[in-house]
């Protein structure tokens, strides 16, 4: 159990999934779903489903979001000469995201990094830079459910459904 000061819990719809609009719980095998995800794979970054977000929007909100936050870390890190943690709990793609931003990799390879439920992710921003120190760590999860469980995304992609989860 996380021992958290929850004064200190601040909670956003800023780092709420992406949203999918119209295509929400969708069969992704439909003629017209099948036709948008071409045009998904040339768009990439820039493309949404109707009344949906596209990536580069999740970003930007999310982004937008935690710069304070982060710019307030690094100040009270050189005041308290000490480091200061930030913890996010966020929906896998807006992790990828933010991942990718930090990083400053390409927006179009975001997806590439891979996200279990409740994996965690630890990046360091300090003077030199950003160090990745951890991604996709899911090892606490290993002595409580099964590797099937462990795998549901998969599973989801096999039935075909379009979630925010």
């Amino acid at each position: 159990v996380l021992n958290l000061n929850k004064s200190k819990l601040i909670v956003t719809p800023e780092l709420l999934e992406q949203s999918q609009g119209k295509w929400e719980g969708l069969d992704r095998k439909s003629p017209h779903i099948l036709e948008a995800i071409a045009e998904m794979k040339r768009q990439n970054i820039v493309f949404c489903a109707p009344e949906g977000e596209s990536l580069d929007m999740v970003q930007k909100r999310a982004i937008a979001a935690l710069e304070p936050y982060v710019e307030q870390a690094k100040q009270e890190s050189i005041v308290k000469n000490r480091k200061i943690t930030i913890v996010i709990f966020a929906h896998g793609g807006v992790i990828q995201s933010l991942l990718q931003y930090y990083l400053q990799s390409n927006m179009r390879d975001a997806w590439l990094i891979r996200q279990h439920n409740t994996a965690i992710n630890e990046i360091i921003l300090n003077e030199d830079g950003v160090s990745l120190v951890r991604v996709n760590d899911y090892g606490h999860l290993t002595f409580l459910i099964s590797e099937e469980t462990t795998h549901r995304d998969d599973n989801d992609k096999k039935n075909n459904r379009i979630s925010k989860d």
